[in-house]
This record gives structure tokens, sequence and C-alpha cells, in this order.
């Protein structure tokens, strides 16, 4: 069976998905997409991924799909017999895609405000604003998620799941733990425990 592609860019989406493949350990050929380049707008990736988004993730059928969680959830319903990604018959699947949609919707979308204010308005004076408005916001939802944690360190009490490397890929976005951990001790210690493992450094260094 030929691998996976994993249409990538660095400290996009595709960490939590190549953090994710890795402890699976599915084979899979990362594919770059430079973005800063215009490549996510040409008519060979658009023909793939219609929405010119990244990540997207090619499976051996050939068949394409984007959107992080969708990715996650693929991945565990094509490898069921992994403990990463809760399956249908498991008492922690309702739980597990209520707090994977939330990230993917809240704030990860909050970022693409975060770090690219130009797509919501034109006029560079009012991006301070919506960058600060953004950096409020993110903060409020890490302060959800800290309390959403049930589990010692990790976010299911079941133990590691992609939960965790989700919300770890979130806090590296923000790029400043001290934000990020202040009065959220539990969002620290899942942090702590996801970074100390052997495939998460190897892919967080391959994003710089």
């Amino acid at each position: 069976m030929p691998p996976y592609r994993l249409f990538w860019e660095a400290m996009s989406g595709a960490m939590a998905l190549e953090i994710l493949l890795e402890e699976m350990g599915i084979a899979y050929v990362p594919v770059p997409v430079d973005m800063a380049a215009g490549e996510h707008k040409s008519a060979g990736y658009l023909a793939l991924n219609p929405t010119g988004q990244v990540p997207a993730l090619a499976l051996p059928t050939g068949e394409v799909i984007g959107e992080s969680a969708a990715i996650v959830i693929a991945l565990g319903e094509r490898h069921p017999g992994s403990p990463l990604v809760p399956g249908a018959g498991s008492p922690l699947r309702a739980r597990f895609l209520r707090w994977l949609v939330y990230m993917a919707a809240s704030p990860y979308m909050t970022f693409v405000q975060f770090n690219h204010p130009e797509r919501f308005i034109e006029d560079e004076a009012a991006h301070p604003a919506l960058v600060e408005n953004a950096r409020r916001r993110l903060l409020g939802q890490f302060t959800a998620l800290d309390r959403a944690i049930s589990g010692s360190p990790f976010f299911l009490e079941s133990g590691v799941s992609a939960l965790d490397f989700y919300l770890y890929m979130l806090i590296e976005f923000l790029g400043d733990n001290r934000q990020a951990f202040d009065g959220r001790a539990r969002l620290a210690s899942l942090h702590h425990a996801v970074a100390a493992r052997e495939p998460v450094a190897r892919v967080r260094a391959r994003h710089g």
C-alpha cells in the first residue's frame, strides 16, 4: 500500500497530523506547499484540494481530504486499533469529538485573525486592534481548554490522544508559554508531557 501524502507547511495545522501519523506508526510522505509563494493557489494544488488550504492528506486510495479535524477522524477510522483516536464504540468518543471540533473551530480559527488580520479588514490601522482582540480571545479559549482537561497530565483520563497533539500545536502557535500557562496549570502539565515525547520533539524540530 503506498504511503499517505501530507501536504505541509511549517507552523501550520499539519503539525498535529504529523505527530499523530508518527505516533500511530503510519508511513507518510510530507509534501511541502509554499503558501507565501502562492503554491496553494496553483491549478495543480486546487485540483487536489479545491479550498486551497493546508494541510491536506492524500489517502493511499488517491482521495484527498482537508480540514485538520476531519483528517484526525479519518485516520482513526482507517486505523481503528489505535487508542489515540477513540472509536465509535468508545465511551470517550463523544467527549473526544466535542473538544477536537472546538479546538479546530475556535482557537485554530482565532489564530487566523491573530496572524492574518489583513484577511478580515484591509485598513492596516485597524490591524493592531484585531490582533489584540484575537490574543485576548485565545487566552480565554485556553482557559476553557484548561478547565476541560480531565486526565493527568493528558486531556482524557484514558491517556494520551490526538487531542493532546492538537492542543500542543495550538500552544506552539502562540509562541509564548508564559501567557499560555498563566493560571492554567493543567495546560502547562499537558504541554510538558507531550513535548517530552520523542516523535513530538522530532516533528517540532521540522517546524523551526
